[in-house]
């Protein structure tokens, strides 16, 4: 994971602040989202829509930016993910 990290860092993201953002969820609903690849993508899709609507209120109000839009990226591990 520190490879990807340092290739994103590195060669692929520009020179501009990056903001991380960590969803992290109760044990029971880890282990039922591991084996259920539909309800991930959902989970997934409402922590980004949430995220992204919070930046675009906050960049509306603090520089009157009217259609801000926001890109990301997504990565999912586990412990075991971490060495």
């Amino acid at each position: 994971m520190a490879d990807t990290a340092a290739h994103l860092v590195d060669r692929v993201l520009p020179e501009a602040p990056v903001r991380q953002w960590v969803l992290s969820l109760p044990f029971g609903l880890r282990y039922r989202l591991a084996y259920d690849a539909p309800l991930t993508s959902a989970v997934l899709g409402v922590f980004v829509r949430a995220v992204f609507a919070s930046l675009r209120r906050r960049a509306r109000r603090q520089w009157g930016v009217a259609r801000g839009q926001s890109h990301g990226r997504s990565s999912l591990s586990s412990p075991g993910d971490w060495s």
